[in-house]
């Protein structure tokens, strides 16, 4: 399963980036060739038509068997490929998640913190002006 590195605000984005590239070039090259033995197959039909040697029949066969076991093959390997880059995704959101609520965590303690230093600060304030105020009665 491929990794990602992690960055401040979770996965280096131009790596997950790279892999999905990756995974849409590989799914495209898989369709290509899935298109190509397509063709080859039409091509092998047509041919069968034309010509009713039975080699030719049984090239047919062997190539529809051939393309059968390919498309599973792409098929499987594409859905590999997709689960994968889901399970990715699905780590970077929880991780993104994660994150989120640190930060939202640390964001409340800030608040608190300042809520106590704000009302202390006022507190020495008031105190501080009673005993200016006193100061000033006094003379």
């Amino acid at each position: 399963m491929k990794r990602f590195s992690v960055v401040n605000n979770g996965y280096n984005i131009e790596e997950v980036n790279n892999f999905i590239d990756i995974v849409i070039k590989k799914l495209e090259k898989l369709s290509e060739e899935n298109n190509n033995y397509l063709m080859q197959l039409e091509n092998l039909k047509k041919q069968a038509n034309q010509n009713t040697d039975i080699k030719v029949a049984k090239a047919l066969i062997a190539a529809q068997e051939t393309t059968d076991k390919m498309k599973e093959l792409a098929k499987a390997e594409a859905e590999l490929i997709v689960k994968e880059a889901k399970d990715n995704a699905s780590a970077i959101v929880q991780e993104a998640l994660v994150n989120a609520q640190k930060t939202e965590q640390e964001y409340q303690l800030l608040k608190k913190k300042y809520n106590v230093y704000k009302a202390k600060m006022e507190s020495l304030v008031k105190s501080q002006l009673e005993l200016l105020k006193e100061e000033t009665e006094d003379e």
